[in-house]
């Protein structure tokens, strides 16, 4: 990417910012959907925008921690592993952090431990499917040539066309 004619190889800052923010969002929309389709009888008002709300607050973290190490992992959109690496970190985050709240709120017997790891599963599921979702919006593209991509950029001081300045 080309900018102030200088050349940065990967958006670290806009890669994070856009999965915080598009991945919480995606999360809270399917999360209304669904609500929408168990109580087909039932319209958005009676529903409210609380699981909006609660879903994004709540996924925030996760998203934000996901867009981080796919930044760190220099993941780009095109890439033959783009969606299965950002599947799979999306759901370790989500189900990371439905464990450690779980840890928080603390466990008395072993049947509750099934029941919460399952929860966990099903929650890491969930985020691991924003998180797919996610990268397709917040992801770079690769370069359509399929050259290497993480190799150094040369600048060649392109300035645009001469004729069209004044």
């Amino acid at each position: 990417m080309k900018m102030n004619n200088k050349m940065s190889a990967y958006p670290y800052l806009s890669v994070i910012i856009l999965f915080a923010g598009f991945g919480s969002l995606v999360g809270g929309v399917i999360a209304e959907l669904a609500l929408l389709f168990v109580f087909r009888n039932a319209d958005f008002a009676q529903i409210g925008y609380q699981p909006l709300l609660y879903v994004g607050l709540l996924g925030f973290i996760p998203a934000l921690l996901t867009g981080v190490i796919v930044a760190y992992k220099n993941i780009w959109r095109g890439d033959h592993k783009s969606l299965s690496t950002t599947f799979l970190v999306g759901f370790i985050t989500s189900a990371g952090y439905m464990g450690a709240i779980i840890l928080y709120l603390g466990i008395n017997s072993w049947i509750e431990v099934g029941v919460l790891l399952a929860f966990m599963i099903a929650i890491g599921l969930f985020g691991a499917i924003n998180s797919a979702i996610a990268s397709r919006i917040a992801l770079p593209k690769v370069c359509k040539s399929h050259f290497d991509v993480s190799t150094k950029k040369v600048d060649d001081n392109y300035n645009g066309l001469s004729f069209t300045k004044r």
